[in-house]
């Protein structure tokens, strides 16, 4: 568990907590005030604080996460309107287990209190009775073996010890990534949510070079001969597959008779696109100068590959596995690898993929999908916009797989409407 980085003040009547986390999706948080306890829990962010006075979890409780700041603000009124909280300052005590012995402040110098633990059984006698010898007497092994490992587990301090990550150890998972390498932080929280799309294994270690690297060792290993020569020759179902016409293609017709013009307008978006549009984030981009506006142009071909992939081999029905094929074949999103300088690569990468990763591996099928992402380049940016909001879709709302919409393909749906 991670202990995240925080902040806590208060007034007459409410106790105010900044936690800072890199993105939030409400049905994993868990937020919970107990007496003098607050708990925080957002795998893999965990944070317990002890107060010197009491919370109340009713209506008046709130939480709210802003995105610029990328933190998130929990609001919990006090027992007792009024009370002062003390050492709101002090990180350690707050984050302190019961028992464990903490350095204070004072004016005198510093001193050192323990945070107490409440009593829940209190022993009015220590007199022994003698039926209780006779009791212990007639116990079997096995059962004084159970006591004694009850007492054991009663006595044990169950409670997660926590400590604020150091600058050092900042800096080491302050890997940049996704749409302009303007994210880090977040795979932490997937990775051990079932995140079956990530490639990496350790995302928020990694650099731009050894991501490439990681990508093409694991292809490597990934490629199994006997599976694509099965495909080859007995896959009844491929055939059916390489003459699929993508719907969003029957709409830019120009484009599939070769005509050197714009298609993009007989291009009409839905209403659910047009509200996708509306949600979007508005930002202006400014290119990182680790990368190029090139490398951010030829980041598009992955997810348009992808797409075409997907669906051709769902016959342009979606299903639950849909992200999952598009983020494989995507290195971009897979393997977080925006290395790519030239077009050639981009299509050597996906094609890779293509025949390692998913179900149907036929180079037939790829080359046919590659006709698709000609057709959709040619479209417009229309054409292109429309493939993106739907892959958008298919992430935005994944229970795991929606921080790539975060990182990736939302930052794509908003900046190519104005890319020239």
């Amino acid at each position: 568990m991670i202990t995240p980085l925080f902040s806590v003040r208060q007034d007459a009547d409410f106790i105010y907590i900044e936690i800072k986390v890199t993105h939030i999706k409400a049905q994993n948080v868990e937020l919970r005030a107990d007496g003098d306890i607050f708990i925080f829990s957002l795998p893999p962010y965990y944070l317990r604080l002890h107060f010197s006075g009491n919370l109340v979890d009713d209506d008046r409780a709130s939480a709210s996460f802003d995105l610029g700041t990328k933190s998130l603000a929990v609001k919990f009124p006090k027992e007792n309107p009024g009370e002062e909280f003390s050492d709101l300052d002090l990180m350690t005590k707050l984050l302190a287990r019961v028992g464990d012995k903490v350095q204070s402040d004072t004016a005198g110098g510093s001193s050192t209190s323990e945070v107490k633990k409440k009593v829940l059984i209190e022993e009015l006698s220590a007199d022994h009775d003698p039926d209780d010898q006779d009791m212990e007497d007639g116990l079997t092994d096995a059962q004084r073996n159970y006591i004694s490992e009850f007492e054991d587990a009663e006595n044990f301090d169950w409670q997660i010890t926590q400590e604020l990550p150091s600058a050092e150890e900042e800096s080491l998972l302050s890997a940049k990534y996704g749409f302009n390498l303007q994210y880090s932080g977040f795979l932490r929280q997937t990775v051990d949510m079932g995140n079956d799309i990530n490639e990496l294994d350790d995302p928020e270690g990694s650099t731009i070079e050894s991501r490439s690297k990681e990508r093409i060792e694991k292809e490597n290993r990934k490629f199994d001969p006997d599976y694509y020569l099965s495909d080859w020759l007995e896959n009844e179902e491929i055939p059916q597959l390489i003459e699929f016409k993508l719907p969003i293609l029957r709409s830019i017709p120009q484009s599939l008779q070769g005509r050197a013009t714009d298609a993009s307008a007989e291009i009409e978006f839905t209403e659910l696109e047009k509200k996708q549009m509306v949600n979007l984030p508005r930002r202006k981009y400014i290119i990182d100068s680790m990368i190029s506006l090139k490398s951010i142009y030829l980041g598009l071909i992955p997810l348009l590959f992808g797409y075409s992939y997907d669906g051709r081999t769902t016959l342009g029905d979606h299903t639950s596995e849909s992200a999952w094929t598009i983020g494989k074949l995507a290195a971009n999103i897979s393997c977080l690898d925006s290395s790519y300088t030239s077009v050639s690569r981009v299509m050597i990468a996906c094609t890779r993929r293509s025949l390692a990763y998913p179900l149907y591996r036929n180079w037939e099928l790829s080359q046919k999908c590659w006709e698709d992402v000609y057709c959709l380049l040619r479209g417009g940016k229309r054409a292109v916009l429309k493939a993106l909001l739907d892959v958008n879709h298919l992430f935005a709302f994944h229970d795991v797989y929606y921080v790539y919409s975060k990182i990736v393909v939302e930052d794509y749906c908003a900046w190519i409407q104005t890319a020239r």
